[in-house]
């Protein structure tokens, strides 16, 4: 944040409140097409007393996932593998394997890892190698999405593991990407919800409520936004934006009122960086 002095044409000072600043090669520009991120950047200054800056990350997030088989009354998060995610408590995500032992492509794994109470994101490639574990580069805290990198399909199905036991990833060769709607922020970055999509599908009577969860490190999940569909689904705009701090886990968790049925869901914003 910083304050503009503007002389007027009678000699009066005039003050303006700028949300970033520029260089002389890279200058701020004012007009900004979307009122909810200066509102969320000044929201984010008065609340933590911490500058961010949407310009300088230049990356937003959709984060979207799908739960074939929502059951009646049981709340789930909307991912891939069902139920819920059993979360490491340290950087224990460490192995990825397929089960078909022709799968040899490479893999893009995205996530966090943890050092004290701090989040740092790491992207990775990893080499399958069939059915047998291949040990990343680097143990994760947060397995957040994986794609195929390569140019053949997936033949089995990909899964990211913590120590062989809890699974964290999953995706198959008809998709070539993990369908988590769940993630989490790093140290330096806020993320701006902006919007939520939610569908029910499969079955035209059946009926899913969904919450969006925040946790903060070190607390529970708070569930921060409630909205019910049927199917055809919708899409939810939020006028007023809801904002994620650093070191959080966000997912989408589903209720059904009947079993077997598929839920979906996308959550959309802008991350901000912050500036020191």
């Amino acid at each position: 944040m910083s304050t503009i002095k503007v002389l007027d044409s009678d000699s009066s000072a005039k003050y303006y409140n700028t949300i970033e600043e520029g260089t002389s090669a890279s200058p701020f520009q004012s007009v900004v097409p979307d009122y909810r991120i200066p509102y969320a950047i000044n929201k984010i200054f008065n609340d933590d007393s911490v500058t961010v800056s949407v310009r300088e990350k230049a990356k937003s997030l959709i984060k979207f996932g799908q739960n074939p088989d929502l059951d009646a009354t049981i709340r789930e998060t909307i991912w891939a593998l069902g139920g819920d995610e059993t979360y490491p408590t340290g950087n224990d995500i460490d192995i990825i394997v397929s089960t078909n032992v022709g799968d040899t492509q490479d893999v893009v794994i995205e996530g966090h890892t943890l050092s004290g109470s701090d989040l740092t994101f790491v992207s990775q490639t990893a080499t399958l190698n069939g059915t047998t574990n291949v040990t990343l580069t680097t143990p994760l805290y947060r397995a957040n999405r994986m794609y195929n990198n390569d140019s053949t399909d997936f033949a089995g199905t990909i899964t990211v593991e913590d120590n062989g036991t809890s699974t964290h990833l999953s995706c198959t060769g008809d998709i070539n990407q993990s369908l988590k709607c769940a993630t989490s922020t790093d140290q330096d970055t806020y993320w701006i919800i902006t919007g939520l999509d939610i569908s029910a599908e499969k079955t035209s009577s059946a009926v899913v409520d969904f919450e969006l969860q925040i946790r903060e490190f070190g607390k529970v999940f708070r569930t921060r936004y409630f909205a019910s569909t049927a199917s055809g689904g919708r899409e939810i705009d939020f006028s007023v934006p809801i904002i994620v701090k650093p070191n959080s886990d966000v997912r989408v968790v589903g209720t059904s009122n009947t079993n077997n049925v598929g839920g979906s869901a996308s959550i959309h914003g802008y991350l901000a960086e912050i500036i020191p």
